[in-house]
């Protein structure tokens, strides 16, 4: 089974303390990940691209060279928080007693509508005007169309806007990174990437800050502070598309590539991949929406079974050694567990590609040994 047909390389570009790192797919490769291990070194000068002239850059090196990893591992290289304690870290604060709507599948907001003496036909005038034909309303009063008592309604038992917009920076590249503030003041970012073959990806944050603690990443020395609500992970491509639309056109895919684990935040990022793929609403194409993981295997399994949406796997070395390393996650799910995991769940599914993503970094996971054929990949007859 050849588990993947493409390839993601993102370019990573260090920011300074006070900003995360930007994870920004770069390109796409239509080989197989089989001959793509196979090749020889390439080399990618676009990775050294510069976001703007306060970030630095990793440095990507594809000659031969040997791994210097720890003698010994320090509590720094273990997790910042307790994998599987989403239940502790607060998500955003309620507002009294009004109901977030875009924290609603649409079968809760008809619910939700009928609740309130309201026919269902009501319901989807306002899920359209929440999602659809150009609208994108942030408050009721840009709710047209709608019954005045409705409106009324809607004004003194719903809230519509879970996040403020606090900056957008723009590369010279045309990416726009976009700042928003939490009703508690947190600061999340999203990013949207303009492509030359028209194709737009909002990148959405699902966490504030991060458990994984992913070497390569500033996000997870920022530790885990609290997840994001459904309504706040979604109300990010909402406004992506309404500030952005008219300077890049459409965007067309969504990956959850910002801020966070996104399976750390499990139930809520599954529900908001149902809100973007609803055909009334967003209506994002379930192919186009890409959720990425570290590896965290009992909800990889549930998201292959639960869901539609794509799959990203980061995975960065091809050895136990060097990932324990790199991403601290392989020390509870080992490289061998999580290949076979994928292994055996995509064999129930067909025309599923899962794409692997790989930051090369110089020294570390470079090397023509990471690509050898003897790598886990093979041992478990991943591609056999």
């Amino acid at each position: 089974m050849e588990l993947s047909g493409s390839v993601w390389m993102r370019r990573v570009g260090m920011l300074s303390a006070r900003r995360s790192l930007l994870h920004l797919a770069a390109t796409q490769f239509h080989s197989s990940f089989t001959n793509f291990l196979a090749s020889p070194p390439l080399s990618f000068p676009f990775l050294t691209k510069f976001l703007g002239p306060s970030s630095r850059c990793i440095s990507f090196s594809t000659h031969s060279s040997a791994a210097t990893l720890p003698s010994t591992l320090h509590q720094d290289d273990l997790f910042t928080s307790p994998v599987g304690d989403d239940e502790k870290k607060a998500e955003s604060p309620k507002k009294g007693s009004k109901v977030i709507l875009k924290g609603l599948t649409y079968p809760e907001v008809e619910k939700w509508v009928q609740s309130h003496g309201y026919r269902p036909g009501q319901a989807l005038m306002l899920w359209k005007r929440l999602y659809g034909n150009n609208v994108w309303a942030s408050c009721y009063e840009e709710l047209e169309g709608l019954n005045k008592d409705f409106k009324k309604m809607l004004g003194e038992h719903a809230d519509f806007k879970p996040l403020s917009l606090k900056d957008i920076h723009t590369a010279s590249d045309g990416t726009r990174k976009i700042l928003f503030a939490l009703e508690d003041g947190l600061i999340i970012e999203t990013v949207v990437i303009p492509c030359e073959r028209g194709r737009t990806t909002v990148c959405v944050s699902s966490q504030v800050g991060c458990a994984m603690n992913c070497q390569f990443c500033y996000t997870g020395r920022m530790g885990l502070q609290r997840n994001l609500s459904t309504a706040e992970i979604v109300e990010q491509a909402v406004l992506a598309r309404r500030l952005l639309s008219s300077e890049v056109g459409s965007i067309t895919n969504v990956v959850f590539m910002g801020m966070g684990e996104p399976l750390h935040n499990f139930e809520n990022v599954l529900k908001a991949s149902e809100i973007m793929v609803d055909e009334q609403g967003l209506h994002f194409s379930p192919r186009k929406v890409t959720v990425s993981t570290s590896g965290l295997v009992p909800q990889l399994k549930r998201f292959l079974r639960e869901s539609n949406c794509a799959l990203a796997v980061s995975l960065n070395a091809t050895t136990d050694e060097v990932r324990n390393w790199i991403m601290p996650i392989n020390r509870k799910y080992k490289l061998g567990l999580l290949l076979e995991t994928l292994r055996e769940e995509l064999c129930a599914r067909q025309n599923y590609k899962v794409l692997f993503e790989y930051v090369m970094l110089a020294g570390v996971n470079d090397s023509c040994w990471n690509f050898h054929f003897s790598s886990p990949f093979h041992t478990i007859g991943i591609f056999s």
